[in-house]
């Protein structure tokens, strides 16, 4: 059996399937005993990303009050802390509460889910790259807990996700990180524009309007690309997870695949 690579369709930018279960199974539902320990994993990396939240947030908002909320860093874990919420969510109540056997059906938690999956991991992913090339000042101690935790932590787990989850990738939801990107781009710009300056000056070196202009325009047109290329990535990524579970199928025979399925 193999994988298909197909042209994309401008269809694909939507947030549709023909299979709702894979906003609640784990990809690798040929095992039928790994879908409680999947629901566990959802609950336990949620709680634990929205605990980082609270204790980072609660900090940082005691210092620099409503600034905290100026970076991207803190943006996209809010992000992935939703994400991880809504996906133990829909584990627990579609995976089994309701036991749903229409996985034709797709609700509006399923849409919201794809749609957060598709910014998080992308936008995580340039947090951490950016922030560990350009931004980090290593110390003779290393990074601190909250550093690590805050800046490569979400990434680490949103790549996990892709290969624990069965969500489907697609080339066009590139869109979603780059929207999400512009957005704040055009909040710093007008942060600027209105005379803002945080405790430390700009919000990020790297993005200091008023003395390096060019380096800031440098910077966002480079991390757009880089939202392009993660997607692509991403993508093929996804294609390997599902060559190797494919793989993994071919171990089992039609009835035994029945059986599997009617017990999942």
């Amino acid at each position: 059996m193999a994988v298909k690579c197909e042209r994309p369709k401008l269809s694909d930018l939507g947030l549709t399937t023909n299979d709702s279960s894979v906003f609640y199974c784990t990809q690798w539902t040929t095992w039928p005993w790994v879908h409680y320990p999947f629901v566990l994993y959802r609950i336990v990396i949620a709680l634990y990303m929205l605990g980082m939240l609270l204790a980072t947030t609660i900090g940082q908002i005691q210092q620099i009050g409503g600034q905290t909320f100026l970076y991207l860093t803190n943006l996209a874990l809010i992000v992935v802390a939703v994400y991880l919420l809504v996906g133990a969510f829909i584990a627990w109540l579609d995976g089994v509460i309701l036991r749903s056997r229409n996985h034709e059906v797709m609700g509006i938690r399923h849409r919201i889910h794809w749609f957060l999956f598709s910014i998080t991991i992308n936008i995580n992913l340039i947090v951490t790259i950016v922030y560990w090339s350009l931004l980090y000042s290593p110390s003779y101690n290393g990074p601190s807990f909250f550093d690590f935790n805050v800046h490569a932590t979400p990434a680490i787990i949103s790549t996990l996700d892709l290969f624990v989850t069965a969500i489907p990738v697609r080339l066009l939801h590139f869109v979603y990180p780059l929207v999400f990107g512009i957005a704040y781009v055009v909040m710093t710009v007008i942060f600027w524009a209105a005379g803002g300056r945080t405790a430390y000056g700009p919000i990020y070196p790297i993005l200091d309007y008023t003395n390096d202009p060019g380096l800031a325009a440098g910077v966002i047109c480079g991390v757009m690309v880089l939202c392009l290329v993660l997607q692509g990535a991403l993508w093929c990524l996804y294609k390997l997870r599902m060559w190797v579970w494919m793989k993994c199928r071919e171990g089992f025979d039609n009835e035994e695949l029945n059986i599997i399925e009617a017990v999942l």
